[in-house]
């Protein structure tokens, strides 16, 4: 069954694989030096955000200043550096540029243990078994 939930996520499947294979051409066919590509990167996204908020506001959605902001500002920064590091993980050739990218985009192993950790989430036995085949995937990848 098609649920808005699995558009958005094959959504955000096709649209990061694509990201990170324009990382990897823009860099090696290209030549664009991957300091610079994360930031005109980073600069699009903050243009995107400023829409964002601009079309919040003209809704009419409440927004609110408060501590809680520190949140997204986090998870903003955070992301922000991740995605420097991710170019600079596609520019180096001694691991190819798939088993980088599956690497780094496997995120949601790592994000499962936090979960667990300290949202105390449970996991179903399919999931274990998901996280397992991704852990595999990458060893193999890397092999």
């Amino acid at each position: 069954m098609l649920t808005s939930a699995l558009l958005f996520a094959v959504c955000t499947f096709l649209l990061w694989g694509t990201t990170n294979f324009l990382i990897s051409y823009g860099e090696k066919n290209k030549g664009i030096d991957p300091t610079m590509f994360a930031a005109v990167m980073l600069v699009a996204m903050g243009i995107l955000g400023v829409v964002l908020f601009a079309y919040l506001l003209v809704r009419g959605d409440p927004i609110t200043m408060n501590w809680k902001l520190v949140i997204p500002v986090a998870a903003g920064l955070l992301l922000g550096v991740g995605i420097l590091t991710f170019a600079f993980a596609m520019s180096h050739s001694e691991m190819s540029t798939g088993a980088t990218a599956a690497i780094a985009t496997s995120n949601a192993v790592f994000t499962t243990l936090l979960a667990l950790v300290f949202l105390r989430e449970n996991m179903t036995f399919q999931e274990w078994v998901g996280i397992g085949t991704v852990v595999l995937g990458i060893i193999i990848l890397r092999i």
